[in-house]
């Protein structure tokens, strides 16, 4: 066989093949269609209506934990600033303290 039989034998294979994954698919495509006319009782409305709950409960919890990270980073963050400022106050409090031993008399 030539190089060229090979590639067309393997092109129809590969035809072949995906004629069957089509069939396949459409096959699974009626079956949803008709569950879908299918009259939905009770049960599965309760189901459906949970799992759109627990669904919303989850995006809740998600919107949730971004916002606590938020607040944690801002927290942090301000945290950082307060710690920066007493720095400051400490340091200026002892240069003054120095200033006013220096200028105090001596005994």
């Amino acid at each position: 066989m030539t190089e060229k039989e090979i590639t067309m034998e393997d092109l129809e294979e590969t035809v072949k093949r995906t004629d069957e994954q089509l069939d396949l698919m459409e096959w699974k495509m009626d079956n949803v269609e008709k569950e879908l006319v299918e009259p939905v009782d009770i049960q599965d409305v309760c189901v459906m209506n949970l799992l759109k709950s627990v669904s919303e409960v989850r995006s809740d919890y998600m919107q949730l934990r971004r916002e606590l990270v938020e607040v944690q980073a801002l927290q942090r963050e301000l945290s950082s600033r307060l710690r920066a400022q007493l720095r400051l106050v400490h340091g200026k409090f002892a240069r003054l303290r120095q200033r006013l031993a220096a200028a105090s008399p001596q005994r």
